[in-house]
């Protein structure tokens, strides 16, 4: 496969995994403003499971950062670019689903709840998927920095 090909495709995979989140957090908001929150917990409960999705929020964020790095470390060199582009992908689309299964568990308990915390955690894992967004040369980066030095040296010629 072509790494142009692998590359796209993992922007797509961005872009459509942020559209999705960008969807629900609007249809959340909706729902909430228009019927209010789809449980009566008691606040000793409510408390409870906050602290739960924040504390799950916090621990998977740097989780997911920190199993995609070592999966990165370990593709190997010797292999053909495409080859470590699609290892790279595989890493990547982990990590992307860990922050957006997250960010996607705060909308819940903002619709079970409607509080507004849950939002505030929404935010910060919308914050930390933006941050990943893909491009060719972060990913080339990341991945086997020799690589850019041959492109630019392609590129000049």
């Amino acid at each position: 496969m072509e790494a142009n090909k692998i590359l796209k495709q993992i922007k797509i995979i961005f872009w459509s995994i942020l559209s999705g989140l960008i969807f629900l957090l609007l249809t959340s908001l909706i729902v909430v403003n228009k019927i209010g929150p789809a449980a009566d917990w008691s606040l000793a409960f409510k408390e409870n499971f906050k602290a739960v999705i924040l504390l799950l929020s916090l621990v998977g964020i740097p989780a997911s950062y920190f199993f995609h790095s070592q999966k990165v470390k370990h593709i190997n060199a010797e292999l053909p670019f495409d080859k470590q582009l699609l290892q790279f992908k595989t890493s990547f689309f982990i990590k992307l689903v860990t922050i957006e299964s997250l960010a996607f568990l705060g909308l819940i308990g903002y619709m079970l709840t409607a509080d507004f915390t849950f939002i505030y955690v929404f935010a910060l894992l919308f914050l930390a998927y933006l941050i990943n967004r893909p491009s060719r040369y972060s990913i080339i980066k990341e991945i086997n920095p020799e690589q850019l030095d041959q492109d630019n040296n392609e590129n000049t010629e």
